[in-house]
């Protein structure tokens, strides 16, 4: 009697063993693989879009207490208010530090408000601000000495009213 043979040689089956064994060990190393720590650049971003929102959200219930009547002038001046912070006004914080301090922020200020400082006229005060919209906000008081006009006794002078904030 012949033996039967099923139509597999040693060949194959041994490439078939090889391949599940390969197969096997991918799978593996895939599911075993340490996670990647996740990147923490994100979460600032993630922290200021949460305090907008949650802004937002105060300023939509604050409009629906003073909502009495559709059309009266609660609801008007509410309007108004959120387009007026639409529009870019000064955020309420920053406003409280503002007034807090009685310092002037180099930053922010216009050139009205630059010239009401002790030895800056109307020219240096446009000197500041084209300094500022040329090279960027200031990081530093002593960034001020950049300007031309503006030498070490005249910052002396101001230093005590102006903040350079961020």
């Amino acid at each position: 009697m012949k033996h039967q043979s099923y139509g597999f040689s040693n060949k194959q089956l041994l490439l078939a063993a090889v391949c599940i064994v390969v197969a096997a060990t991918l799978l593996a190393a895939a599911l075993f693989e340490p996670k990647r720590p996740i990147k923490e650049e994100w979460v600032p971003l993630n922290e200021a879009v949460e305090a907008a929102l949650s802004e937002m959200e105060k300023r939509d219930i604050d409009e629906g207490k003073m909502n009495t009547v559709e059309g009266s002038p609660a609801e008007q001046n509410s309007v108004q208010e959120a387009a007026a912070v639409d529009a870019g006004k000064v955020d309420a914080k920053e406003e409280e530090q503002h007034t807090s301090d009685a310092k002037l922020d180099i930053n922010r200020a216009t050139a009205a408000e630059l010239d009401t400082l002790k030895g800056i006229g109307p020219s240096k005060a446009q000197a500041i601000i084209e300094d500022r919209e040329k090279n960027g906000r200031f990081t530093t008081i002593d960034d001020l000495l950049r300007v031309n006009g503006i030498g070490e006794k005249l910052l002396s002078g101001i230093q005590e009213s102006i903040v350079a904030r961020p």
